[in-house]
């Protein structure tokens, strides 16, 4: 496996996701490792959540610097706007319908 290939699976992602959804990826694993969010009583887990940010901010990186063309292009043609985080929603699956009777 390629470091390019093994920086999206850090990520969850197929190879040759957009620059959109390698940021979507990374804003919504960093929200669930980030530390602060997690118990400050457990130094393994708080060492853990460290070390998988790092991993993430790491893959981010890589998978950014290899698109100059896309990057480029995008902050030429679109302004800037501020980007809030959603947090990913979570539902339960609609029940099945009824039998027929």
């Amino acid at each position: 496996m390629s470091d390019l290939e093994r920086h999206y699976r850090v990520l969850g992602l197929e190879p040759g996701a957009s620059l959109e959804e390698v940021n979507q990826a990374y804003r919504d694993l960093a929200f669930i490792w980030h530390p602060d969010r997690l118990p400050k009583d457990n130094p393994r887990l708080q060492e853990k959540a460290q070390e998988k940010l790092k991993e993430l901010n790491q893959a981010r990186e890589q998978l950014r610097s290899n698109r100059p063309s896309e990057t480029s292009k995008s902050h030429k043609s679109q302004p800037h706007k501020p980007q809030t985080y959603k947090p990913p929603t979570s539902r339960s699956p609609e029940p099945p319908p009824s039998p027929s009777k």
